[in-house]
């Protein structure tokens, strides 16, 4: 007999607008400022989503630095990857862009009940501070990423389990909506970072790839829409 399965609309469409609405604010000044922690949140997820990469690639993550302006790099090498390195180098640059979108469905389907919301919260505030431990560098980061993984930690902890799960839903939909924060520079070929100019995500993927930068860009967005709302239709699904 083939399984029966109910989804709560009301519910799936209001996490749909509330996304709308947090890009919203996020693109005006205040609403920048407002969600600050967040957008440190989300260069954590895609620098992290470079140093990973890497590292599945065969090569070394080295540091993860974030700026106050928002902005982030991850420094890597690849000595002797497991793919030709053109290939490789196109792979670890859509690790960032692909980093916050895959981390966020996968928080939001942890979030479905209470149990794997606490588990998915421990883990966010663990992988939080052990990347401090090893990779973060600066200021701003190191503060910023340790006071979010101490945050989530006393939440896993103290909180009761229906905070569990709504932190856990909140934390899954600011990561995949975090690549539409940036749009500005998901469109560029070329981006000036803490004072370098160097070609942006798109841009390598395109120079190592073909195609042009926009064409990467767009394939990005599409994948992060399609795996934020696929997510929140399985999260809001029941077995009948």
């Amino acid at each position: 007999m083939a399984k029966k399965y109910k989804v709560d609309y009301s519910s799936f469409l209001g996490f749909i607008m509330f996304a709308f609405v947090i890009v919203f604010i996020w693109r005006f000044y205040y609403g920048y400022y407002i969600l600050y922690p967040f957008t440190i949140m989300g260069t954590w997820f895609h620098e992290m989503g470079h140093g990973l990469t890497a590292l599945i690639m065969g090569g070394e993550f080295l540091q993860l630095e974030i700026f106050t302006s928002g902005s982030g790099v991850a420094t890597s090498r690849l000595s002797n990857p497991y793919l030709p390195v053109k290939i490789a180098d196109a792979l670890i640059s859509a690790g960032g862009l692909l980093g916050p979108p895959i981390t966020g469905a996968f928080v939001i389907l942890m979030s479905k009940s209470y149990k794997s919301s606490k588990i998915v919260l421990y883990l966010l505030a663990i992988s939080m501070l052990v990347s401090v431990v090893i990779w973060v560098k600066g200021p701003v980061g190191i503060t910023i990423i340790t006071c979010l993984g101490l945050l989530f930690l006393f939440i896993a902890i103290k909180a009761k389990p229906v905070i569990h799960q709504f932190v856990a839903q909140l934390i899954g939909i600011m990561a995949c909506i975090s690549t539409y924060r940036q749009l500005d520079y998901l469109f560029m070929g070329e981006a000036t970072i803490n004072g370098n100019t160097m070609l942006s995500d798109t841009g390598q993927i395109a120079a190592q790839l073909g195609l042009t930068y926009s064409f990467w860009s767009t394939l990005i967005l599409i994948i992060s829409f399609i795996m934020l709302v696929y997510s929140l239709y399985l999260r809001n699904r029941t077995r009948v």
